[in-house]
């Protein structure tokens, strides 16, 4: 049996997705493997103890634990879901995710044994930057675990047509696209405007959210009473907040550090059977080729003006999305994926207890 400690960096939507869930439900249904999932290591609880240590991104810890424990010949998966270079604009830039972390990360993708990415675009990127070999790299996309309690729909009655934003500061130059076509809208007065995961609890950010709230009140010309918000929720409530909505617009950025981006915005409005304006960029083409989606090349307000009008028809498109999701994105499909890359390196290790 293997053994190996899935470390959580913090109790965010990125742990929540590429290392909580998945690697919880993985130990639960593969009993070749023991799978600790925990957030530190010390020295009564020591990382030369696994077989593998599977990590997103980069520790969180001062000290190098991933490294010790490379040298000490435990075998490292590095989980990667966003480019390695942080644009200066993302609110996160010289906050958490200073300089000396990302020279962290490539020195993980350097030991790494296998690197775990959530886009195809992304593992292209990582392999044409850093030469990593392709026999080291995987496609490993998000999926929805929709035994989870919040993924399992409870739609709420609306007293509008609602259309809703749903993510975190760092967003604020995506939300731009949506300026002009929000204004576009102000004559309608038939629909209502969700933020959800606004956070009053850190001040650095404070100017970001007051940006977004200003996008998408079409410079406070919105009525008050049109314009909603759900402050943020945890990692285990947050995806609640797509009971509330009627259809997610989710705006993109056209440079690298967007296009590495994964699909979870549009999994996410797809387990809740919400319809999704998305913009033409990487992480959505899949979606928009299948058309399952709304391409925001049709101009951002003319496609959300036609579901306002015709709301069965966002029903149907949300329907068909949700189908979809379930069939291509469940946890116990892509897990497998998982599994069989670990199973490959076990291959190449004598574990634990057969040694």
């Amino acid at each position: 049996m293997a053994k190996i400690a899935a470390v959580i960096n913090a109790k965010n939507g990125v742990s929540y997705h590429r290392i909580e869930i998945p690697m919880g439900n993985l130990g639960t249904h593969k009993k070749d493997l023991h799978i600790t999932v925990c957030n530190t290591f010390t020295e009564d609880f020591p990382p030369e103890q696994f077989d593998i240590i599977i990590v997103n991104r980069v520790s969180s810890q001062p000290r190098d634990y991933i490294s010790e424990a490379k040298r000490a010949g435990v075998k490292i998966i590095l989980d990667l879901d966003d480019w390695v270079y942080l644009p200066e604009y993302n609110s996160n830039h010289n906050g958490f995710y200073t300089p000396e972390i990302e020279l962290r990360v490539v020195e993980y993708i350097k030991l790494a044994d296998v690197i775990w990415c959530a886009s195809e675009y992304l593992m292209y990127q990582i392999v044409n930057t850093f030469d990593v070999p392709v026999d080291r790299i995987h496609y490993i996309p998000n999926a929805i675990d929709f035994t989870q309690p919040q993924f399992q729909p409870q739609k709420q009655p609306l007293e509008r047509y609602t259309i809703g934003w749903i993510g975190g500061a760092g967003h604020q130059y995506d939300i731009e696209k949506l300026g002009k076509p929000l204004e576009n809208l102000l004559s309608q007065k038939n629909y209502n405007i969700l933020l959800g995961g606004y956070s009053r609890s850190d001040i650095n950010t404070e100017k970001y959210w007051m940006y977004i709230k200003y996008v998408l009140t079409s410079g406070n010309q919105l009525p008050n009473d049109h314009f909603k918000i759900i402050e943020a929720l945890d990692a285990y409530n947050y995806a609640y907040m797509y009971n509330y909505i009627d259809l997610a617009v989710v705006p993109l950025c056209n440079d690298m550090f967007s296009k590495c981006k994964s699909s979870i915005k549009v999994l996410e409005a797809g387990a809740f059977g919400v319809p999704v304006i998305c913009s033409n960029e990487e992480p959505y083409k899949e979606f928009i080729r299948q058309g399952l989606v709304y391409s925001s090349e049709g101009a951002w307000d003319k496609r959300i003006k036609e579901l306002i009008k015709n709301p069965k028809k966002g029903v149907r498109m949300g329907a068909a999305l949700q189908q979809y999701v379930k069939e291509n994105y469940n946890i116990d499909k892509i897990n497998e994926l998982r599994y069989n890359t670990i199973v490959q390196l076990m291959g190449k290790r004598r574990v634990h207890g057969v040694r």
